[in-house]
């Protein structure tokens, strides 16, 4: 657009009235008239863009993976148990009427699984060794935790609805007290009054879930024959008391995203100075902490991204700028305010950062989506192994962005590379047409 053209337009406009549109179309036309230029940073950006969002979207993937697993080997989304279990474990520390808890849950009708369980910590004994470990009874047929245990069995079978004295026990476990399938297990317990229990136990089958703290120190019953430790543990007599104790409930959601909503539901219904609700950000603070650190990580990345993106609008405007001084001069010597002058430029970088933002997407978006149904696999470059803080990696991850994830990204990428026109913007609105002119 020449000068003539430019000022036959904003005649017809009063100079504190010039249209948006027409500011858009010569800040459109400036922004292309080094097209190599433009084209390289729009490039540069928007490969860094991308790069930010593959690095995000597979660190989401693998914490969610992370999470899932521990969810599923863990305690669930929920956990109900006694006040202060968490900080202080003990046997002694139990809910007297399971069955009852059980009820009042069922009653609300949570969209997901509700299993009760039994949490001890006991000393396995063979002829050969002694080990420390934690026995976990539950409901060895309709258990969430199954779903990944059960196709982990390296030798043996699963334990039967009916079996009182059958156990499980890691691969790492079996090797520690030299037991195989078969092989009889003492466990012993202590109670809060100084005295022990034990009771007897046979290997009906061996896991191993890559995970050490399970394979080495956990052992799986069915519920009934954990609960015999609680009824020694409150002197109840086995064959005459109804009473049904456990440890713990966990709640497996079908809907994660419901959490908070069911975790009110159930701290209204089950309020007790007995009974506390805890998610599984309560129940894994460590896992939650590694998740913030790594995720910082990828933050640190980004921010190195955004720095490249910053000097590379900074590089495109100003040296457009530089290059147009004389034409500014002209432009103010023909009327047109500093305060138009800065619209122009500033507007050449919002063009260029809805550019640069479209562009990003459009290559990020693209590997995002193939690396979602693709998936990236991590097992050689983790050694065949991919335990970490107690829960495990799926081997094939997936990258996952979140919508509140992508508006994230977006705003971050497009408020970056719009604050970068700021100072073209102003060298360009204090150009004086006389210094302009003579240049």
């Amino acid at each position: 657009m020449t000068h003539e053209t430019f000022h036959h337009h904003t005649t017809d406009l009063p100079s504190s009235q010039l249209a948006l549109r027409m500011l858009l179309q010569l800040a459109w036309r400036n922004l292309w008239r080094h097209r190599k230029r433009t084209l390289i940073t729009l490039s540069s950006i928007a490969i860094g863009f991308s790069l930010a969002v593959i690095s995000i979207g597979l660190g989401d993937g693998s914490h969610n993976s992370m999470v899932r697993n521990a969810i599923q080997l863990g305690e669930g989304h929920l956990t109900v148990q006694p006040p202060g279990y968490l900080a202080s474990p003990a046997n002694h520390r139990f809910i007297p009427d399971g069955q009852t808890l059980a009820q009042q849950m069922q009653q609300l009708e949570i969209a997901g699984h509700i299993d009760p369980r039994i949490s001890l910590q006991i000393l396995a004994s063979t002829a050969h060794n002694s080990v420390g470990s934690s026995l976990q009874g539950m409901d060895t047929q309709h258990d969430q935790r199954i779903r990944l245990l059960k196709p982990k069995l390296i030798a043996g079978l699963w334990l039967e609805p009916d079996d009182q004295r059958g156990i499980l026990i890691g691969v790492g476990m079996s090797r520690k007290l030299k037991a195989k399938v078969g092989s009889k297990v003492v466990l012993m317990a202590g109670k809060q009054s100084g005295d022990s229990q034990a009771q007897l136990g046979r290997v009906r089958g061996i896991f191993a879930s890559g995970v050490s703290e399970l394979d080495d120190f956990l052992v799986l019953s069915e519920i009934d024959f954990a609960r015999y430790f609680l009824l020694g543990e409150s002197d109840s007599d086995v064959a005459d008391t109804p009473a049904t104790p456990i440890t713990r409930v966990a709640v497996f959601l079908d809907n994660p995203d419901h959490l908070n909503h069911w975790k009110t539901q159930l701290s209204t219904v089950l309020k007790s100075e007995h009974i506390a609700v805890l998610d599984w950000q309560e129940m894994m603070p460590q896992l939650v902490q590694f998740i913030i650190v790594d995720d910082a990580g990828n933050y640190i990345f980004l921010t190195l991204i955004l720095i490249m993106v910053g000097f590379g609008i900074i590089n495109t405007v100003l040296m457009s700028v530089l290059e147009r001084t004389r034409e500014f001069g002209l432009l103010r010597a023909l009327g047109l305010s500093r305060y138009h002058l800065l619209l122009l430029v500033f507007a050449e970088s919002l063009l260029l950062s809805v550019l640069a933002v479209t562009a990003g997407w459009l290559i990020g978006g693209s590997a995002h989506l193939w690396f979602a149904s693709q998936g990236i696999d991590l097992s050689g470059v983790m050694n065949e192994s991919t335990e970490i803080m107690g829960t495990f990696i799926d081997p094939v991850v997936y990258t996952e962005l979140s919508w509140a994830r992508i508006i994230q990204l977006t705003t971050i990428i497009f408020i970056t590379t719009l604050s970068s026109g700021i100072y073209p913007a102003i060298k360009a609105a204090r150009v004086t047409p006389v210094e302009a002119l003579r240049t």
